[in-house]
């Protein structure tokens, strides 16, 4: 459902706006692995706190930000989560390994969404 994708995306970067230094790099990965796509966000800010990878998708949850103001009413995460799974999906957050300042490890966000059947049968 595209309406709803635009929805999950936009949530996720505006997440990643939120959370990451300003002037840093938010970057969008995506490949086709066989019957699926995996789409990653994958942001430059403090990451995520530990424990907290599946407790981020909570309604309402939010976490600080390290000048202690809380962005966002904490909804966006709980129904960029709903949409994906609505469309046969998952989403999964981690912090990043890739990333040389332990302060910022930068936070990854990864979709991964069936591959609409109209492009299976495209490919056939």
């Amino acid at each position: 459902d595209a309406v709803l994708m635009e929805q999950v995306l936009f949530n996720l970067l505006d997440n990643a706006a939120k959370y990451a230094p300003e002037g840093s790099l938010v970057r969008i990965e995506g490949q086709r692995e066989g019957d699926v796509v995996r789409l990653a966000i994958l942001d430059e800010g403090e990451g995520i706190p530990e424990g907290d990878e599946e407790r981020i998708f909570d309604t309402f949850y939010r976490v600080r930000k390290s000048d202690r103001v809380r962005a966002g009413t904490g909804l966006g995460l709980a129904i960029s989560r709903g949409f994906v799974e609505a469309m046969g999906g998952r989403i999964a957050a981690r912090n990043r390994a890739d990333r040389p300042d332990p302060a910022f490890p930068g936070a990854a966000f990864t979709l991964t969404l069936p591959v609409p059947r109209a492009a299976l049968d495209d490919a056939a």
